[in-house]
């Protein structure tokens, strides 16, 4: 079998994932002075890599993940304790950041229907992508094994969840770059689908890994009830958390910040202590940060030298470093044979995602929408992956292992499969459809004038 022949010929640990497998392959430990060159050298390479590819026409992102996949792991940089802890507090930035974008006032009128899409719309998205994968890798097809036929669709579905957020930040960077635009109202409902179908795929991710890891004696529909009462549990712990921060994080703004200079020092405090406070109040730290954010974003402040959008102007610098982050370091630890090993079932998945799963899932909302046919078939095709699929995907293949009766080689092969696929589909959807969605702006004729348009 393909999956067993890529696999080493003497296996690593159980339940191992691909950091644990580039860790294995080293030999030496960088000193701390080599490890910050290492850092500096990769944020400073990443200013050339953005530069080459917007030349090429890819987006930047792209960029990064394939830089990071190209560096051949020979010594130790990152064990898998601050991996783990730098895609937690990138994932738990990267949402608040999301909620601090969220311009409710710039969707008015439209704003139900964000809703239905970021939620509904990612429900959809992650179902049919999920029934896709859990099909084209079936043995039935003669794809990859993925341990279906052991484990049943959960597996498929954690992937589809980690891939249902979208990145309206690179959908911006990519029609900025190439100097084409699109209608600011289509810009604002991509962006706000953006940060929230982030928020409700961790709460969805949660619930499925917590399938996963059930027990499955006791019953389909006792743990499903049980997860579904945990998910309602923690979007009211994560609203009432994030509203309690929202009115503290004004207080703290209109009492405490004497200098723009401190916003910024405020604004990671407030994030990281509604992460940590949601997190021990009722596991729901990311949901807790985006909702924060999103009160901090909209508020009005008696303080002259602080307004939500200065905030958010603010901010940006280390939203982008956090995204880099987690491109550059999921590139790391993925392994190029680990990604070839995958790489026909992913291309068909990618496909599945960009032509049939978000299509659909806009097909069958299209009578909320109050946008026309045109700009309905655009917002079809605006739904590239970034940093949060991979963050999700990581988190996601960890609780593998945990799965109750599964075999430790398995394990581990599954393991391997997820991180590969979720990393090669990134890569596929940036590549096509980073691509092709200037071209397909040109050809959808969206010529409104500047000022209402986004680019």
């Amino acid at each position: 079998m393909l999956l067993l022949a890529t696999a080493a010929q003497s296996p690593p640990a159980a339940g191992a994932s691909g950091a644990q497998i580039a860790a294995e392959k080293v030999t030496d430990v960088l000193p701390f002075p080599a490890i910050l060159l290492v850092i500096g050298l990769v944020f400073f390479g990443t200013l050339a890599i953005s530069r080459i590819s917007s030349k090429l026409g890819i987006p930047a992102i792209l960029g990064i993940l394939l830089l990071g996949l190209s560096i051949n792991v020979k010594y130790t940089v990152f064990d898998m304790g601050f991996i783990n802890s730098l895609h937690t507090v990138s994932l738990a930035m990267i949402l608040f950041y999301a909620g601090l974008k969220t311009n409710v006032k710039a969707i008015r009128g439209f704003l139900s229907f964000g809703a239905w899409l970021a939620v509904a719309g990612s429900i959809l998205t992650a179902l049919i992508l999920a029934a896709g994968i859990w099909f084209i890798s079936s043995d039935t097809l003669g794809g990859v094994e993925f341990g279906f036929s052991q484990l049943g669709f959960p597996i498929a579905l954690m992937v589809g969840v980690a891939m249902a957020s979208t990145d309206s930040a690179a959908i911006e960077g990519v029609l900025e770059a190439s100097g084409r635009s699109i209608p600011k109202k289509l810009g604002n409902i991509l962006e706000f689908e953006s940060a929230l179908n982030c928020s409700i795929a961790v709460l969805a991710l949660a619930a499925v890994t917590s399938i996963m890891a059930s027990n499955m004696s006791t019953g389909n529909g006792v743990i499903l009830r049980t997860e579904l009462i945990e998910l309602a549990g923690r979007l009211v712990v994560g609203l009432i958390v994030g509203v309690g921060m929202g009115y503290f994080s004004k207080l703290s703004i209109e009492k405490l910040v004497t200098d723009r200079s401190q916003v910024l020092m405020l604004g990671l405090s407030l994030a990281l202590m509604a992460y940590g406070v949601g997190s021990l109040a009722g596991k729901a730290g990311f949901f807790s940060a985006f909702v924060t954010g999103v009160f901090l974003g909209n508020n009005k402040y008696s303080n002259d030298l602080v307004s939500a959008e200065s905030v958010s102007e603010i901010m940006l610098p280390f939203n982008e470093m956090t995204e880099i982050a987690i491109f550059f370091i999921f590139g790391l630890i993925s392994t190029p044979s680990m990604v070839l090993s995958v790489m026909p079932i992913a291309f068909l998945a990618s496909l599945i995602l960009m032509f049939i799963a978000r299509p659909l899932s806009l097909l069958i909302l299209s009578p909320l929408s109050p946008f026309n046919p045109r700009e309905n078939l655009l917002l079809s095709w605006c739904g590239l992956r970034g940093a949060v699929p991979l963050a999700l995907g990581f988190e996601g293949a960890e609780y593998i292992p945990k799965i109750v009766g599964i075999d430790p080689i398995v394990a581990h092969q599954l393991v391997s499969n997820c991180e590969g696929i979720i990393f090669s589909i990134v890569m596929f959807n940036l590549l096509i459809q980073g691509i092709s969605i200037p071209h397909f702006v040109k050809k959808l004729q969206f010529d409104a004038p500047a000022t209402n348009q986004l680019a």
